[in-house]
């Protein structure tokens, strides 16, 4: 129990961390970061399925906010010409450039946090660890 409570409360406050920054320095939130971020690193374009799981979506929650983010000029939507019942999810030019600009200030928050915290053994340690638990959810 002790250490599955220091899991949450460090998580808890890691994701808050994070959220405020991205909130405060380039206004997205951790969501939108997280599309744009996937989407770029993508080429560009991803379809809406597969990018709702990336991102740990349900196929409402991410279309909802892609809406948002259509709205906002981030994204839009394309038909799958091969397939009328799809479509992709694409970045456009002002989401590239924002998600460039947030994932240099994001990358740096992550680096001061865990290097201030972590020596090489420990995030060799981390990255193992959650490997494990991970396997042990999708084994079921």
């Amino acid at each position: 129990m002790p250490a599955w409570m220091a899991l949450i409360r460090t998580q808890t406050r890691l994701w808050d961390e994070l959220e405020g920054q991205m909130r405060r320095d380039y206004g997205l939130t951790m969501a939108r970061y997280d599309v744009l971020a996937h989407l770029d690193l993508a080429g560009g374009r991803l379809g809406l399925s597969e990018l709702a799981t990336t991102v740990m979506l349900s196929p409402s929650g991410l279309s909802k906010l892609l809406d948002r983010m259509d709205l906002a000029g981030l994204v839009e939507r394309l038909p799958d010409p091969h397939d009328a019942r799809s479509s992709f999810a694409s970045i456009t030019a002002a989401g590239r450039s924002m998600v460039r600009k947030a994932r240099r200030g994001h990358h740096e928050l992550l680096r001061r946090l865990f290097a201030d915290a972590l020596d090489d053994g420990d995030l060799s340690d981390l990255e193992r660890i959650m490997g494990r638990i991970k396997v042990s959810i999708e084994a079921g």
